[in-house]
């Protein structure tokens, strides 16, 4: 935490109390606190394709360009690994072990964290380690070259075989933290019902849980927090676990469905990390991303989106024997979409390019500097303490009504910040009894006209 100077003190008290005072009605207010905002998916390569991890010039060049515009972590996903044992490895260790160092050294040579994916339920059913006794069904998640099954928080075999393997992975490479895909399975799952009056929504938000689910979860997450790592989980779409206390640091959220001009997650705990699934959010590729829109859907609700990056798929991942597609009605399959990336590739070798399966085919060239540029804006108003009031609905400072589809945030320290996302059919008229200057723009006034679909950043003038 930076030190404050006592006109900085001042500031910040006099801001809180001001701002308290004159809200009326918001969703909530929560503390910023050790929130590493810019995450970005660093894609490895294709594999199962053979491929090297081992950095080069190209990821040097990268990473320091990140460390450059403010990147704070990298996660690095299944392409790190040897899912299918296709190279002497497995799924817990890389497919290239000496790469896998060499790169995670480059990511903290330029001061950026780096969380590897692992799973809690997920294991290949051709793996020389897999077990019947560590499943409940046969239950899984079968694409391209994997079958996967699912371990069962459950069995006391597939507890003693993926605890310490979660952990070897940090103690192994080095990394930061762990990504867990956990895949859990919410109709298979043994819940326990919360009788209403022990139901206190600022503890434990839920109506049901899963024990078992609860138990295995927070010995992984207390394992890594007990390393100094970061914890960092996928349940599904936009759903948190289905258990009591804080289970992560972050939580992954959007594949497949994230319904964010609603809010999502915006009564979970802190920190949603989007993922913009591009291919579902454009009907796949039938109108192109807006991700100024996307922006406009999370940043309100203190969500910073993902960024998919680092190097472009080719989509060899497609050509290797054994690889085929496993269901030809499914429109949305992997095989499908990386037939459709190799395609492309072949046809724009020099580019654009695509660089995961959540990319619109190609990525827009312009992601990674509009995400900068929005990470930047971002970043200086949740730096360490700051207080933010999110989705305000009545306050003293906003004199225009706030429809249903407009959502203001403030961020609050020792400056004052605001955040208005308009999610409405037409431009909205903002109207504020002080003076307020755009962050953007340099324009200062009270009124500001903001579009649709589009996001403005407002910072409180010191009269």
């Amino acid at each position: 935490m930076k030190k404050l100077t006592l006109e900085q003190h001042k500031a910040r008290i006099e801001n809180l109390r001001e701002v308290r005072k004159n809200i009326k009605k918001s969703t909530r207010e929560f503390r910023i606190n050790n929130y590493l905002a810019g995450q970005i998916i660093y894609f490895l390569g294709d594999y199962p394709n053979k491929m090297s991890i081992k950095p080069t010039e190209y990821d040097y060049n990268l990473l320091k360009s990140y460390a450059e515009n403010g990147v704070d972590m990298i996660q690095v996903h299944e392409e790190w690994n040897d899912s299918i044992e296709k190279y002497g490895s497995d799924k817990w260790h890389s497919n290239d072990h000496e790469g896998m160092k060499e790169f995670v050294e480059l990511c903290h040579h330029f001061g950026i964290k780096i969380i590897s994916y692992c799973s809690a339920s997920y294991i290949h059913e051709g793996s020389k380690h897999f077990r019947e006794n560590f499943c409940q069904s046969k239950e899984g998640c079968t694409d391209m070259h994997y079958s996967y099954r699912q371990g069962w928080a459950g069995s006391e075999h597939w507890r003693e075989f993926i605890i310490p393997r979660t952990f070897d992975i940090m103690d192994t490479y080095g990394v930061d933290g762990i990504f867990n895909d956990w895949g859990y399975e919410w109709h298979m799952s043994p819940y326990i019902e919360i009788p209403p009056e022990r139901r206190n929504y600022e503890t434990v938000p839920l109506e049901r849980y899963d024990p078992e689910a609860e138990d295995l979860i927070h010995i992984l997450y207390d394992g890594v927090k007990s390393r100094g790592g970061i914890y960092k989980l996928h349940v599904g779409q936009n759903n948190s676990a289905p258990v009591r206390w804080k289970c992560y640091d972050y939580l992954w959220v959007g594949e497949n469905n994230f319904e964010t001009e609603f809010g999502g997650g915006k009564h979970l705990d802190p920190f949603l990390v989007p993922c913009p699934d591009k291919p579902r959010l454009t009907n796949w590729g039938a109108e192109r991303f807006d991700a100024d829109a996307y922006f406009a859907m999370t940043i309100p609700f203190v969500q910073f989106p993902l960024l998919t990056h680092g190097r472009p798929t080719m989509g060899r991942c497609i050509d290797v024997p054994g690889v085929t597609q496993y269901n030809t009605t499914q429109e949305d399959h992997l095989y499908h979409y990386f037939e459709k990336v190799r395609d492309f590739a072949d046809k724009h070798p020099d580019g654009p390019y695509t660089y995961s399966e959540w990319s619109q085919i190609p990525d827009d060239p312009e992601d990674y500097p509009r995400w900068c540029r929005y990470l930047k804006l971002y970043k200086e108003m949740t730096e360490d303490e700051t207080v933010a009031f999110m989705e305000i609905r009545e306050s003293e400072d906003v004199l225009s009504e706030i429809p249903k589809n407009v959502f203001i945030t403030e961020f609050v320290n020792e400056n004052r910040y605001m955040v208005v996302s308009n999610l409405t059919d037409e431009p909205y008229e903002l109207e504020l009894r002080d003076n307020w200057t755009d962050r953007v723009s340099g324009a200062t006034g009270n009124r500001f006209t903001v579009p649709v679909k589009r996001l403005l950043f407002l910072k409180k003038n010191n009269d």
